[in-house]
């Protein structure tokens, strides 16, 4: 995926507030969501679409580029 720029970022940031539970708070949200993915990810998911494993992929989009992974610290003792 390549840089996002930092109006992206803050969208996303906007829109996870929305859909960090699992479930939108409301129809915008959702439909937000899905035409963000759409657009950075050039696909075609129907903004009515109520299939859980297109939303599911779409909310860990948005996730993976809100929340930063944790770096694994090399050596690091078990």
């Amino acid at each position: 995926m390549a840089k996002l720029t930092k109006e992206q970022k803050e969208k996303a940031a906007y829109i996870w507030e929305g859909i960090k539970t699992g479930v939108a708070k409301n129809h915008h949200y959702k439909v937000e969501m899905i035409k963000f993915y759409n657009e950075l990810n050039t696909t075609s998911y129907k903004v009515t679409t109520s299939c859980g494993s297109c939303l599911e992929t779409c909310r860990r989009f948005v996730e993976s580029i809100v929340t930063k992974p944790k770096r694994k610290k090399k050596n690091a003792k078990l």
